[in-house]
């Protein structure tokens, strides 16, 4: 569907006029050839009409693909939920497949996915599958000249954590913060976050850094107070809360928190973190950080 001519049919069913759409914002006249695909229109007309019509830009996308997610959301939604569960030549086949779409479209989200899912088997495999040296500069020479990050960005600084050093986390973070605070009130931005801020915490985890785990378990506990995912979030702090008293020789039992994910139907999640708990508890062999 053309723009003018779903912003016709969203206001017909809300029974709203041409005057009444277009009073404050635009001419009738301009309303009316928008509508039918012989004008365009400013983003910002564009915006407050839909703000008239009490419709978000998120939902506006959403219908004008004809209620089909689009293809970049589908697989981000995709890469977390069924790729890299998926065999390590499976794995192969997708990351030539994006980098063939980047080729084709010049497309630097598809450039991300390839690299995302290289550094990916990297690490499954505990070696390099991939040279990803070149692949590290594209990532950190983005990351560095975009000063405004959104969506994709903090995505892509999370799913690339390992690339960076700690301390250059913990510095783009308390930055990150200052740059998009215009964003907190958004639900999405806080869901960006808080995946963040679980990535941080299992890499400083893998790391032994413990005074870094308890800062961003600290971190994570202040942003759930506002997260649309509060519930999962509450959780989560709980669970690397018995993980750190575990660590430092107390009497924790992260396991009784993963059993709670199980018992509400998460028992993938719940394995996971019991695993995660295993990997962290057998490796930490020193654990001055923590007194």
């Amino acid at each position: 569907m053309e723009h003018g001519a779903l912003v016709r049919k969203l206001r017909t069913e809300r029974k709203m006029s041409q005057v009444q759409l277009a009073s404050g914002i635009s001419s009738r006249t301009t309303l009316s050839s928008f509508e039918n695909d012989h004008s365009r229109i400013s983003s910002d007309i564009l915006f407050k009409y839909l703000e008239r019509l009490n419709v978000t830009v998120q939902e506006y996308y959403f219908y004008l693909n004809d209620s089909v997610t689009p293809e970049k959301e589908y697989l981000a939604a995709y890469y977390y939920n069924e790729i890299t569960k998926k065999r390590d030549i499976e794995i192969a086949q997708r990351i030539r497949d994006f980098r063939s779409k980047y080729a084709d479209s010049n497309d630097f989200y598809f450039c991300c996915m390839s690299i995302e899912l290289k550094l990916f088997l990297n690490k499954r495999n505990a070696r390099n599958v991939y040279d990803v040296d070149e692949d590290k500069r594209i990532i950190k020479d983005y990351l560095n000249r975009v000063q405004q990050w959104g969506h994709f960005e903090i995505s892509l600084f999370s799913n690339c954590l390992d690339i960076f050093n700690s301390g250059y986390i913990r510095r783009t973070f308390s930055t990150l913060l200052k740059r998009t605070k215009l964003l907190s009130s958004i639900a999405a931005y806080q869901n960006d976050i808080s995946i963040f801020l679980n990535n941080c915490i299992v890499l400083s985890f893998e790391r032994k850094q413990f005074m870094d785990a308890h800062y961003y378990v600290n971190q994570l506990a202040k942003m759930s107070e506002d997260s649309p995912r509060k519930a999962y979030d509450r959780l989560m702090y709980q669970y690397y809360l018995e993980l750190l008293k575990a660590l430092s020789g107390q009497n924790g039992h992260p396991n009784k928190i993963s059993e709670q994910f199980r018992n509400l139907g998460f028992s993938d999640h719940a394995d996971e973190l019991s695993l995660l708990g295993v990997q962290i508890l057998g490796s930490a062999t020193e654990v001055d950080e923590l007194n």
